[in-house]
């Protein structure tokens, strides 16, 4: 009997989009700008967390062994749930945060793996009690650690997972960074001790209609581009998103920098569109994507020839190696390719 292929190379991430993505001018705030990203919705239907749970038709609980590591998602509903990377869960023992993007198939209850986003509780009383959606993803210094450790472990054939012990300790240096004391040591409690902070920052960043995504700038360099097909789904998370991006912003308060150009927020978003890709079995419908070339580097999913979901990070932590990439391509950035014709 021939072996299932688990793992093959596309074309790249634009060869799972009907029509090439576009960005908008930027909203900035202080130090943060973030330009929206457009394009068109994908055929298939799905939902985000929140709006699953909205309808009780999505519920998140502990694995029955109660594992760090691991939460129990079931979806009742008739059409697939996008639980996104990075995206925060509240309750429980304690507090997580996805690891991956996954897509959940109708009728159906996966494990998922995720990160403790809160180190000093383990409340054994509230084992069994459903997850609540948090208003909050994780910020994206975070995200891209944890990314660059799944893939540092993939890489050395091992289980792609974060380091548990690097999440905590990113926790606590910005708690203390930010001058945020949190008791449990949540991740949670630093946006509520900042929240008139995090407000005044996010007020100019609005929600445009049909925005299916978002590039992010901070102190004028890229550090994360989000993207969600369906603008219904994206306008969901985009509030969580952006608390992210301003907490990073946070930091970048008073310090002089070059805004982000459009021109390079184009050439990003071109060279990610562009980036060859590895594809492999999900955990959920579809296909996880890695990608890394041109000093950018992220994930994806996709499902039915779609692009799902994706998240994109400059490569190697450097926070501008994105722009640098865009400009030294200067007027070679190539063009994506458009999905390729069905079988």
């Amino acid at each position: 009997m021939a072996t299932q292929k688990k793992e093959a190379t596309a074309p790249s991430i634009g060869s799972y989009l009907s029509e090439p993505l576009t960005v908008g001018e930027p909203d900035v705030s202080g130090p943060l700008a973030v330009f929206p990203i457009f394009g068109v919705d994908a055929t298939q239907r799905f939902v985000s967390f929140a709006q699953g749970r909205d309808v009780g038709a999505v519920t998140i609980k502990e694995i029955a062994s109660a594992s760090v590591r691991d939460l129990t998602v079931a979806n009742a509903g008739d059409v697939p749930v996008l639980l996104y990377e990075g995206e925060e869960v509240l309750g429980g023992q304690q507090n997580r945060s996805f690891d991956d993007s996954l897509l959940v198939a109708p009728g159906t209850v996966i494990t998922v793996p995720v990160s403790c986003v809160e180190a000093g509780r383990w409340d054994h009383s509230s084992h069994g009690v459903a997850y609540a959606a948090s208003p909050h993803s994780s910020y994206p210094e975070m995200r891209r650690t944890k990314y660059e450790e799944k893939e540092r472990r993939r890489a050395a054939g091992l289980r792609a997972t974060p380091d548990q012990s690097e999440v905590w300790g990113l926790i606590d240096a910005k708690s203390a960074r930010l001058g945020a004391f949190s008791p449990t040591h949540a991740m949670s409690d630093i946006y509520k001790q900042r929240r008139g902070d995090l407000q005044r920052l996010t007020e100019a960043v609005r929600l445009h209609d049909g925005q299916l995504g978002t590039l992010v700038a901070v102190a004028g360099r890229f550090c994360v581009l989000d993207f969600a097909a369906r603008a219904d789904v994206f306008a969901t998370l985009h509030a969580p998103l952006v608390a992210g991006y301003a907490l990073d912003a946070l930091e970048a308060l008073g310090r002089e920098a070059e805004p982000a150009r459009i021109e390079s927020a184009r050439g990003f978003v071109s060279l990610v569109c562009g980036a060859g890709m590895t594809e492999r079995d999900s955990a959920g419908l579809g296909r996880d994507v890695t990608f890394a070339e041109d000093g950018i580097a992220g994930s994806a999913l996709v499902n039915e020839d779609e692009l799902v979901q994706m998240t994109a990070f400059p490569q190697n932590g450097s926070g501008g190696a994105g722009e640098a990439a865009v400009r030294s391509e200067g007027s070679r950035i190539r063009r994506p390719s458009m999905r390729r014709p069905r079988e």
